[in-house]
């Protein structure tokens, strides 16, 4: 039985665009005043979106009325075998954060001591999704959320530093977009010690990284910049490096 709530099913339709597969929907986005390098980041980004019809999210669903709880409920349990896989290093997390993390001192100072990284990236905190053959511990989408639920649980900032190095950072465009070679040359490194993030220093970015406009050669610093991604610091004057 149709809720009250429900929209109709032909404002639903108008709503998602639905049309035929083979029409090309056209942009509202007045692109004419846009760089070359602006529209295609755009272009890109709009052809990465599920179509609207086709989402299949019981949250997208709300905004057109609709509140399907069977794309919610049974919750969808972690599978026992990856469960497993991802014990060994949240029980060495957990003991880890116990024992050596002190939140409210990194709060006071605003530093997060060496050691800490260093410890962290010892056990494999920097690269839970990087594969092993790559020097990562190769753990699932869902054992590095509940990695990233246990630091939360415990400091933000560190929760801040490992999840931007390897969502926003470099591991995770490298693992669903590089090559072999790029791979290779890069994982190891960021698994192992290099931190990473997404460079959005520039005055006039904001967190739009299509208004990028500087080189990184006509930035200072003493690490390497790596395309949009790079190893980063803010103080009085921003850099990238």
């Amino acid at each position: 039985m149709k809720s009250p709530l429900e929209a109709p099913e032909k404002q639903i339709a108008e709503e998602t665009s639905a049309k035929p597969p083979s029409s090309t929907p056209e942009s509202v986005i007045d692109t004419s005043k846009m760089s070359k390098g602006q529209r295609e980041a755009l272009e890109l980004a709009e052809a990465s979106r599920d179509p609207l019809d086709e989402r299949g999210s019981f949250a997208s669903n709300l905004f057109i009325g609709r509140y399907d709880f069977d794309r919610i409920f049974p919750y969808a349990a972690q599978s026992e075998e990856d469960r497993a896989k991802g014990e060994p290093f949240l029980k060495e997390l957990r003991q880890y954060l116990e024992a050596n993390v002190d939140a409210d001192e990194i709060d006071r100072t605003g530093e997060i001591p060496q050691k800490n990284i260093d410890d962290l990236f010892a056990m494999g905190a920097f690269g839970v999704k990087i594969p092993k053959e790559y020097g990562g511990l190769g753990l699932s989408q869902v054992n590095y959320g509940r990695a990233a639920m246990l630091l939360g649980s415990w400091d933000a900032n560190l929760t801040a530093l490992v999840s931007a190095h390897q969502s926003i950072g470099v591991p995770q465009p490298l693992i669903l977009f590089g090559n072999e070679e790029q791979k290779r040359r890069w994982l190891p490194r960021v698994a192992a010690g290099e931190v990473s993030a997404f460079a959005l220093t520039e005055t006039k970015v904001g967190s739009d990284p299509a208004k990028m406009v500087i080189p990184g050669r006509a930035q200072v610093g003493d690490g390497r910049r790596r395309f949009s991604f790079a190893l980063c610091r803010n103080d009085d004057h921003s850099h990238e490096y």
